[in-house]
């Protein structure tokens, strides 16, 4: 099977430019998933650890009337 397409490569080139510009294009998709999970999981977490947080003691400062 690649031998056959050697064979059309040397003929003709336009088909493996066309398979080399598709990878290109499957890897650009692939890295922008992959920052977009990334992103995403990373807002999820930062969420979740504001939902998390335990409301501290509300402390009033002392004011003393001379």
């Amino acid at each position: 099977m690649s031998s056959m397409l050697f064979a059309l490569m040397r003929e003709n080139p336009i088909p493996g430019l066309a398979v080399a510009s598709i990878n290109v294009v499957v890897a650009l998709c692939l890295v922008a998933l992959s920052l977009l999970l990334g992103i995403t999981i990373a807002m999820i977490a930062w969420a979740h650890s504001l939902g998390a947080r335990r409301p501290g003691p509300v402390r009033l400062q002392r004011r003393t009337i001379a």
